[in-house]
């Protein structure tokens, strides 16, 4: 109450005293930073507390003496209007398999907010996932109830892996540390409930805590993207459509991006003459290669090395591919929908050996039946909810992830679906192996900006837009803020930045 009443006394002060009233705006913006449900929402947005109305009677009277007393308010040039905006931003994460940690160093530049804005990836590579955290990690997973402190330390203890593999990817790149404005982390997910029983909430559990990646690394770090969205009634994943929107969007052709990772992910991106990015739709279909993995672990071989030779020769056992099919509850449920491995990790993966060895199936036919029940549920999943066999069979479909790489679910697909123009993610210049660090950074950066990211038609609730992700402030966390007040210059009052509506990736 006491900062609220601080409030109306500056508010009364600067309406009775014009020539001051943009400095008593500027002073009660920072004292109401702190006080939910007064700061108005961006323009275009839904505004889901009350207490506005006031502050907009206020914001009026700020142009209303701008426009009757020029003289006191020298309007800013061109360039003192913005300044353009120039960031490093180290982009990371470590998918559902954990089996090594993605970076992007990525440089952003854009000349005013409403001009394109240019990605330059300066190194991307990936430090291999210390064994011992990833079989700590799936150890608590299959506990039935891992207490608390190992979930904190688990938490912490991601943390100084990430912090310490940072140091590795900037040491082995001739990279100082220094140079990079923001880290945008995408963590290390474990659980995440899009569709919670009733009376329970949208969570998630990502490990990786930012504060111990900022306090390692001194640099300013953005993570935990998930829960805003979760907070206003959303899945919380996925979380790529628009930076893919952006890239592969086309004037007459529908694009579609399949992403296999150890869940996959697809994206639809119609023609820009139906929509385009305006209607671009995504969902998780289901398994990709963690549960290929898995079994490659429970046979005693390595997934990284063993591939080449059990992938291929093994019969696939129909019955059982079947059944999955068939009884699957993820796959029977409509979109918008998101799992992680609390449905498709090392539980499934030896449900499904076990009833491969009940029918008398070899390791080989074992991994042939997973891999062949991954390529159909993505297909049967496009199918279902996408928009129809000829439209898919008339499109450009990219992929990438771990799974592009495994030679029979893309022949699986390309049977799928003959007549489409198959292709990598590689040809949009983002690598497929640095796209969702590649998002992450993006990301960090939008929330350092305070810009929120379109949402996908298919979402829950389309508003209110969402500026996701935390932020753990580093050694030059006063020089950033800086950067992102300037963007934009004076003048733009509580309107928020206008949407990335074309996107420029410089080639080297």
């Amino acid at each position: 109450m006491r900062d609220i009443f601080a409030v109306a006394v500056a508010v009364s002060i600067a309406i009775e005293n014009g020539p001051v009233l943009q400095a008593q705006i500027v002073r009660m913006r920072m004292v109401m930073k702190g006080m939910k449900g007064l700061i108005p929402a961006p323009k275009g947005r839904v505004r889901t507390q009350v207490g506005h109305k006031y502050l907009e009677a206020l914001q009026a009277k700020v142009h209303q003496n701008s426009d009757s007393d020029t003289s006191s308010s020298p309007t800013p040039s061109d360039e003192e209007k913005s300044p353009g905006l120039n960031l490093l931003i180290l982009g990371i994460t470590s998918g559902t398999a954990m089996d090594d940690i993605d970076f992007a160093l990525c440089r952003f530049t854009q000349e005013f907010p409403e001009a394109p804005l240019c990605l330059e990836i300066v190194q991307y590579d990936s430090v291999v996932m210390p064994s011992k955290i990833r079989t700590d990690i799936l150890s608590m997973l299959r506990e039935d109830a891992a207490p608390p402190s190992m979930l904190s330390q688990m938490d912490a203890e991601m943390g100084h892996t990430f912090a310490n593999a940072i140091h590795i990817f900037t040491h082995k790149h001739g990279i100082a540390v220094d140079d990079i404005d923001l880290i945008g982390s995408g963590g290390q997910l474990v659980t995440l409930t899009g569709t919670p029983p009733k009376g329970q909430h949208r969570s998630n559990m990502c490990l990786g805590e930012g504060a111990v990646i900022s306090a390692k690394t001194g640099v300013t770090t953005v993570s935990d993207y998930r829960t805003a969205e979760q907070a206003v009634g959303r899945q919380g994943a996925p979380l790529f459509a628009y930076l893919v929107g952006l890239l592969i969007h086309h004037p007459t052709r529908l694009q579609i991006c399949i992403t296999i990772g150890g869940i996959t992910t697809v994206s639809f991106i119609p023609a820009d003459n139906k929509g385009g990015i305006d209607a671009m739709y995504d969902w998780d279909t289901g398994p990709g290669t963690s549960m290929i993995d898995s079994a490659f672990r429970q046979f005693g071989l390595d997934p990284a090395t063993d591939q080449s030779s059990h992938l291929l020769g093994g019969n696939i056992c129909h019955e059982v591919v079947n059944e999955l099919l068939n009884h699957d509850e993820f796959l029977k449920t409509r979109p918008p929908k998101t799992t992680a491995r609390e449905i498709y990790g090392d539980a499934m993966a030896m449900r499904i050996v076990t009833m491969c060895n009940f029918r008398g199936c070899t390791p080989a036919d074992t991994i042939a039946t997973m891999t062949r029940f991954t390529s159909a549920s993505i297909a049967q999943q496009m199918l279902l909810y996408g928009p129809g066999r000829e439209a898919i069979n008339n499109a450009d479909i990219v992929v990438d992830g771990r799974g592009m790489w495994n030679p029979q679910l893309i022949s699986d697909l390309q049977g799928e679906f003959p007549a489409a123009r198959f292709g990598s993610f590689d040809k949009t210049g983002v690598p497929s192996n640095a796209k969702k660090a590649v998002g992450f950074a993006m990301q960090a950066m939008e929330a350092l900006l305070g810009r929120a990211l379109p949402v996908p038609t298919n979402a829950d609730v389309r508003r209110p837009n969402t500026i996701t992700g935390k932020l753990a402030p580093g050694l030059r966390w006063r020089e950033v803020i800086e950067k992102s007040v300037q963007f934009g210059g004076a003048g733009r009052g509580w309107e928020g930045l206008p949407e990335v509506r074309e996107l420029i990736v410089k080639r080297g």
